[in-house]
């Protein structure tokens, strides 16, 4: 690894306000990594996320364990694009990383290797990306965030223009009354994840690039009741994803162009048990909602709407189920997770690349916490919310969204995290 400022390990706590806080996440500046979500409903402490024990773990390996990827989600084929939209044209050149063939996930460098600018929102000078409207809702209504900051200059692994980008990762109360669809479950409160960028090319003029962020956050709702020694796979957790097709994919993982109907095969998850007709390969796959909720801000809108975009308070309000495309809960733990987002789908991966020699497990999953000591493949539920891969080069970059982001335009990715609890008896 190249030298890093040892700050940008140094986690940042986000603590909804209370005697024993319900919520809280750490994140760190390398690579916005969320390290930990922290949840409190028994008078235990669980973390929802599986990951190395130490921060700077981060930074020694890279296995995509809650961090952002960019510029580009997911895999995309190699080779030189001509890109166009709405009459403005640029180069795209694409590097192989995962094979000749395949970059995945934003390429050799990519997102998840930078280290992140953090910035108060008090500080309203500091930050551009969101109204002034939006400032004082994150100020009042947010009691717990942050602003994460990176430029992206032009040509950075190929993909053309500078790239702006400010995150806001942030904690909300779930309200006065919060709505649950199990009776005895309560809800803890909610994480936000809000991607804002824009594109400018050289010497100001316009441009077109791809743009296609998530957070590579992997979930295991029952590793903090593990027995020492013993992280459990998430086979057993039930999982909801309101999907009506699958993404085809060639053997390497790149894009056919065309979908596979998930009724009726293992991809057709209706609080379903991960462990029911699991696959032998286990779970890498991208899956289409079967529709979005009405009215939901579009992952691109006209940079010149900026000053009177309003998602965040909408974010704050108490949620309901049917704008929830994806659920994950488990009955050993109490713990369920719901997510709500303007992405057209979501991919599930079971971390079938984990590798238990490599890198460590936190100690309140039951590991040592020494590297050699680390997670083993199933024991997390990878849901990573974006836009269809490669999209600009198939027919759903029409209906779902084509990734292309112009100089015109502001990119607006947002996935709401709700955390509810019910007490098991364990």
């Amino acid at each position: 690894m190249a030298s890093v400022d040892p700050s940008a390990f140094q986690p940042i706590l986000l603590s909804l306000p209370s005697f024993s806080p319900s919520l809280a996440v750490e994140v760190i500046p390398y690579g916005l990594t969320l390290h930990r979500i922290l949840v409190n409903g028994d008078g235990k402490s669980h973390d929802l996320l599986i990951g190395p024990e130490e921060t700077t773990e981060h930074g020694e390996n890279r296995r995509f364990l809650n961090t952002i990827v960019g510029r580009y989600s997911n895999r995309i084929p190699t080779g030189d694009f001509k890109l166009e939209k709405n009459g403005i044209t640029s180069q795209l050149h694409v590097d192989g990383n995962q094979d000749a063939e395949v970059q995945l996930h934003g390429g050799h460098d990519g997102f998840d290797k930078r280290v992140f600018t953090v910035v108060d929102p008090s500080d309203t000078s500091a930050y551009s990306l969101f109204s002034e409207a939006e400032k004082q809702q994150i100020i009042q209504l947010m009691p717990a965030a942050a602003i994460f900051k990176l430029t992206s200059p032009d040509n950075d692994e190929g993909y053309p223009g500078q790239l702006d980008l400010e995150v806001l990762v942030a904690l909300v109360q779930p309200g006065s009354a919060p709505k649950s669809k199990i009776e005895g479950e309560y809800q803890l409160g909610s994480v936000i994840v809000v991607y804002r960028s824009k594109v400018e090319g050289q010497g100001g003029k316009k441009t077109v690039t791809p743009v296609n962020l998530t957070q590579h956050w992997g979930f295991n709702l029952d590793a903090s009741v593990a027995s020492p020694g013993l992280t459990p796979d998430v086979k057993s957790q039930l999982l909801t994803i309101k999907a009506t097709d699958t993404i085809q994919l060639h053997p390497n993982g790149l894009a056919t162009g065309n979908y596979d109907p998930t009724p009726g095969t293992h991809h057709e998850h209706n609080e379903k048990a991960i462990g029911d007709k699991f696959p032998d390969a286990g779970y890498d796959s991208f899956y289409l909602f079967e529709r979005q909720p009405s009215k939901v801000p579009s992952s691109r809108v006209p940079l010149d709407s900026l000053s009177t975009l309003n998602v965040v308070e909408p974010l704050t309000q108490p949620s309901t189920v049917d704008e929830v495309p994806v659920e994950l809960s488990s009955k050993q733990s109490g713990i369920r997770i719901s997510f709500e987002t303007n992405q057209p789908g979501v991919q599930f991966y079971t971390g079938n690349g984990l590798d238990d020699k490599t890198g460590s497990r936190k100690k309140i999953h039951g590991g040592s916490g020494v590297a050699g000591d680390g997670y083993q493949p199933g024991t997390g539920a990878f849901l990573e919310f974006h836009e269809p891969l490669a999209a600009w080069q198939h027919p759903w970059g029409q209906t779902h969204g084509d990734t292309l982001l112009t100089s015109d335009e502001l990119y607006n990715n947002y996935t709401k995290l709700n955390v509810y609890f019910k007490r098991t008896g364990n």
